[in-house]
């Protein structure tokens, strides 16, 4: 098997597990209240998690495979990168002011 040459993919950003958490809300249809309930989170805790603020431990990842469908591993994955991220000094961006593509 012949190597892959290239440039690896490394961005100077982060994108916070809320930020993901967001846009599965949206697919879905859900509200934070929806998510509440049918998590059993508090909504303190997904709004922490949502801004960026509350870290995604496995407990709530767990809770949102089984609302999402998308592995917990994957979202401590996420989670992990992320704050890996933060610590490199790599910046979330404000995707609200970003252009659209």
């Amino acid at each position: 098997m012949a190597e892959k040459g290239g440039y690896p993919y490394e961005p100077d950003y982060v994108v916070p597990p809320g930020c993901i958490l967001e846009d599965y809300m949206q697919t879905w249809g859900l509200g934070k209240d929806e998510l509440a309930q049918r998590s059993g989170l508090s909504i303190d805790l997904i709004e922490g998690v949502l801004a960026g603020d509350a870290p995604l431990n496995p407990d709530t990842a767990l809770k949102l495979e089984e609302i999402f469908e998308l592995k917990a591993v994957v979202w401590l994955g996420i989670e992990e990168d992320y704050r890996e991220g933060l610590k490199q000094g790599k910046k979330v961006p404000d995707l609200a002011k970003e252009p659209a593509v």
